[in-house]
């Protein structure tokens, strides 16, 4: 399981859901999550940093080559993933307990 899949799991408390429940949750929000966490490290990556990146998506990495890059040129990822996966977690929260 990858950082950011762990800490969906960990900031939403979905571990009591079935297997197939968690890897659907963890799917939809994983696509926004890592979405905000790239919007806060790619300004942060030099040129060449940036066009490694672009190359591993051109070239369709799995997602396990995408982290070890990011995790490699990114010294806090793993804060801020935590950090927007908490995020994601409060802005849900907020919406459920409007809605009802």
């Amino acid at each position: 399981m990858n950082p950011l899949e762990q800490n969906i799991k960990n900031a939403l408390h979905i571990d009591k859901l079935s297997a197939e429940e968690q890897q659907e949750i963890i799917e939809r929000v994983g696509v926004v999550i890592y979405q905000n966490v790239l919007m806060r490290v790619l300004p942060g990556m030099s040129d060449e940093q940036e066009n490694e990146f672009e190359r591993l998506l051109d070239a369709n990495a799995s997602p396990e080559e995408i982290f070890g890059f990011l995790n490699t040129n990114v010294p806090n990822l793993e804060q801020v993933i935590q950090e927007e996966a908490e995020q994601f977690r409060n802005k849900a929260s907020n919406i459920m307990s409007q809605i009802g």
